[in-house]
């Protein structure tokens, strides 16, 4: 049984090149999913947060422009697809966050202009994927993929996987993802080894083959409960000696997602919190999506507003 995302697909828009990419991608998610798309402007005025909807003469005619435009397309596009738009005078962190509350997923660009500036180079994006009440998915820019690794099938989920709560809920996604694509999963651990020395400076001298093991351990228990209920879905495990943001990048490339946790342990510790999630946004070759636990799932979406 796949999890079901509880909410509207949520896609911030502002007409640059990236926030299409990004659209585009909400709303084949969203008809992969049977859930309606919500597309939202956010500008903010630098006056009160309001956070409030349309039919707002401070807000420019131009944007409502804009999300209609964007709107036509997707319908045009997914005849089926429920859809909906939103213009707001916010912050668009803010914007996006609050959107979460009730949203089963909220999608953005990796660049942006407008309303959405700047909005995967700084505080904006770490904002959104730290503190976002769904799943988070950076959309990357396409003329940056690479070709997958060698041996390894375009195409399939990538996941980063420490053993943590966290990464289990990243799993979780990630094989559904799967499930639902037709898709295979390729779970991958990183770590590396201990740098410690004992006495007068001497180096401990440790068993890299016992380390190993217990860092495939690792691997192999996570995975395990999730080939059981996944029959199907072909899985290739990863465990390399390396940083959670190189080897991360590496696999990204040529994958269709790239899938981790909002923070983890061992090689994924903090990961949403300095460098390993700059690299990843900035460096992936496919869009990126931070599973949270908070995410809201349930059988069936709730009806669309």
């Amino acid at each position: 049984m796949g999890v079901e995302l509880a909410g509207p697909i949520v896609v911030g828009v502002d007409g640059s090149p990236a926030s299409v990419e990004a659209l585009d991608w909400a709303a084949a998610e969203a008809q992969l999913r049977s859930l309606p798309l919500r597309l939202v402007y956010a500008g903010d005025d630098h006056g009160p947060r309001l956070g409030d909807d349309v039919d707002r003469t401070d807000v420019p005619d131009g944007a409502r422009q804009l999300v209609k435009h964007a709107a036509d397309r997707i319908r045009l596009a997914y005849p089926d697809l429920a859809v909906e738009t939103a213009v707001v005078r916010d912050d668009p962190a803010h914007a996006l966050i609050r959107e979460s509350d009730t949203a089963g997923m909220v999608v953005v660009g990796s660049r942006g202009h407008g309303g959405f500036h700047d909005l995967m180079l700084g505080s904006t994006s770490l904002q959104t994927a730290m503190h976002a009440n769904s799943c988070v998915t950076v959309v990357r820019s396409s003329a940056r993929a690479g070709r997958s690794p060698v041996g390894e099938a375009p195409g399939r989920i990538v996941v980063g996987v420490d053993g943590s709560a966290e990464s289990d809920v990243a799993l979780r996604f990630a094989f559904d993802e799967a499930e639902r694509r037709g898709s295979g999963v390729t779970a991958v651990h990183a770590w590396l080894g201990p740098i410690t020395t004992g006495a007068a400076g001497m180096p401990f001298v440790y068993d890299m083959d016992t380390l190993r093991a217990q860092e495939e351990s690792v691997v192999e228990t996570a995975l395990a409960p999730y080939r059981q209920r996944y029959p199907h879905v072909e899985t290739h495990r990863m465990t390399v000696e390396s940083s959670a943001a190189a080897a991360l990048t590496e696999h990204s490339m040529g994958a269709a997602l790239v899938v981790v946790g909002c923070r983890g342990l061992g090689g994924f510790s903090g990961l949403l919190l300095g460098s390993v999630s700059q690299a990843l946004i900035h460096h992936a070759g496919c869009p990126v999506v931070v599973a949270h636990e908070g995410a809201k799932h349930g059988k069936t979406a709730p009806p669309t507003a």
